[in-house]
């Protein structure tokens, strides 16, 4: 871990972060961005309860996520990991137990979900990363990690399953995920 790094880390342990915001060591940058909108937390929690029907994985939401080769402290809208994967309950997740992330794209994270967390999650080494688009109404499921992103890419347009490869073997239901009203997100 470069000294800038460290630095970054002590920053973050130190501040007092404000209800209603969160915060990610992404690239050596520290990015303060609001909560999500209720549309958000509707499409995070129809994640949750269809991953919940599948007791061989483990899920959370907007946890810290770490690996230890690298300084990234991503917090994913939603993540799975093997249910048998260990926890430390006091510390943060591990990204070499996660299976899939997904995030949810919102005005003010756009940019860093589509560009820059598909790269750190791709060099974490997490098998699966989906991009929720409540924008256009679509999903995109990005799948074989390598040094710079993925080389899979699948795009399914709301309404249709989302079929996961092995070792998920089931389809994401996105009929009840909600959509702006615009394309601008008003």
């Amino acid at each position: 871990m470069s000294v800038m790094d460290e630095r970054a880390h002590r920053f973050l342990d130190s501040i007092e972060i404000p209800e209603g915001y969160r915060v990610e060591l992404l690239n050596g940058e520290i990015i303060l961005s609001p909560s999500g909108k209720p549309l958000h937390w509707k499409i995070q929690l129809s994640l949750i309860q269809q991953f919940s029907l599948h007791s061989q994985w483990q899920i959370a939401a907007e946890q810290t996520v770490r690996h230890p080769g690298y300084s990234d402290e991503p917090q994913p809208d939603f993540f799975a990991m093997p249910a048998e994967a260990s926890v430390d309950l006091e510390g943060t997740y591990r990204a070499d137990h996660v299976s899939l992330v997904a995030e949810v794209l919102s005005r003010s994270t756009k940019a860093t979900d589509l560009m820059t967390k598909v790269e750190v999650y791709a060099r974490f080494g997490i098998p699966l990363y989906l991009i929720v688009d409540p924008f256009k109404r679509r999903c995109t499921l990005h799948s074989v990690p390598a040094s710079e992103g993925y080389t899979d890419t699948v795009h399914v347009d709301f309404g249709h399953p989302i079929p996961l490869p092995e070792p998920f073997g089931f389809a994401i239901d996105t009929s009840a995920f909600p959509a702006y009203r615009s394309a601008d997100g008003s």
